[in-house]
């Protein structure tokens, strides 16, 4: 039985590992998941390209649990009917609707784990495991770099060092394989679930929080490197339903702003010196409501 430590870091690990991934031996590949995928770039310095692309949207994307802590710490409370229903695993028969599950599952695991659900986080693991073995995921990394992975798990830095080094060398095996894109499948739906249980916990409350508001804003920066990334993956048109849904998405932030007010003089505070301006986020209810519908539609047609 795993304590909320352990339970905490082989979730977190399961889940960032495979969602940057995305790739094992002798995974089934169906209909609309065909082997024909080419990655972008044949060479080197295209794998490094793409190394650079995770690496950034990692950076800009918060993970699953980072969402999850925020919503916590904005005084959310725990809510499992918002969740994709455990039982559901059962229906995802499709490479896609595994991966973009695997993605999902990943953020939920990440939500109860941040709430001290156990037990449900057990379950949550549970499912994620069952389509990433469905996948062939789980054999994309051998027991070293797991180790070294596990043994900087509270460093961010040297844990992105590590994968995106990981991220380069797997790059020749997954454009072989045209299986690359099943990473970006998994990074969408995992951002997509973070944005629906933060829209959806927003949605509820009368004066949300401004942190929450501001938090649910910054996504607008967030999507810019997720379609970036998506599109670089689809160079065979297999995955244009995702690029649409994330270009409706980037619709629906249409209204929100980010300004850069003017740098001005030093600025000193508490013995610290501030240089510049500062960023004034725009967020109206307006877009809270169009982003929530938007997120929501698309969130439903991936998890049915």
């Amino acid at each position: 039985m795993y304590n909320q430590k352990n339970l905490f870091r082989s979730g977190f690990l399961f889940i960032f590992v495979l969602s940057l991934a995305g790739c094992g031996d002798n995974a089934p590949i169906d209909e609309d998941i065909t082997a024909s995928m080419i990655a972008v770039g044949e060479s080197e310095s295209g794998s490094a390209e793409n190394a650079g692309k995770v690496q950034e949207i990692f950076y800009s994307v918060p993970s699953p649990m980072e969402m999850a802590s925020m919503l916590k710490k904005a005084g959310a409370v725990y809510d499992v009917k918002m969740l994709n229903d455990v039982k559901n695993v059962h229906n995802y028969t499709t490479a896609k609707s595994k991966a973009l599950n695997l993605g999902i599952y990943g953020a939920d695991l990440s939500y109860a784990s941040v709430f001290n659900q156990n037990q449900e986080s057990i379950i949550y693991l549970s499912c994620a495991k069952k389509l990433a073995d469905n996948l062939g995921v789980t054999k994309a990394f051998n027991d070293e770099t797991i180790e070294r992975i596990e043994a900087n798990v509270d460093n961010r830095d040297s844990l992105l060092t590590i994968v995106s080094e990981t991220y380069y060398l797997l790059d020749a095996y997954l454009k072989e394989n045209g299986r690359d894109h099943v990473s970006a499948l998994v990074i969408t739906a995992g951002w997509v679930e973070g944005l629906y249980l933060s829209t959806a916990i927003a949605a509820e409350e009368n004066n949300p929080s401004d942190e929450l508001m501001i938090r649910i804003a910054d996504q607008k920066l967030s999507l810019q490197n997720l379609i970036e990334l998506v599109k670089a993956y689809n160079t065979n048109n297999q995955i244009d339903e995702i690029v649409a849904d994330l270009t409706a998405i980037d619709q629906a932030f249409s209204g929100v702003t980010h300004t850069k007010s003017p740098a001005g003089d030093p600025v000193s505070t508490g013995g610290v010196t501030v240089i510049g301006g500062k960023t004034e986020t725009q967020i109206s209810k307006t877009d809270l409501i169009e982003i929530t519908r938007v997120i929501s539609e698309i969130r439903t047609r991936y998890i049915s």
